[in-house]
């Protein structure tokens, strides 16, 4: 039960380096851009905003659904 705990605790901490520096990097990347009422920002930039929600759920639902659904 010892080792079983341990190889959790393991795969806790890879997976957290994995995804947690690159969240990290995208929330201080999101907390340096100026506030902005979404009125005021282009088409363009709503778009991108768009295209950037969508990837990051695409990227967390496709493998999540391929090892559930496999």
């Amino acid at each position: 039960m010892d080792f079983l705990e341990g190889v959790v605790r393991l795969a806790g901490l890879i997976l957290g380096w994995l995804f947690g520096w690159p969240l990290h990097l995208f929330r201080r990347w999101m907390d340096r851009q100026p506030d902005r009422d979404p009125s005021q920002i282009s088409a363009v930039e709503r778009f991108g905003r768009l295209a950037l929600g969508l990837s990051l759920t695409l990227c967390i639902l496709i493998p999540l659904g391929w090892l559930i659904f496999k």
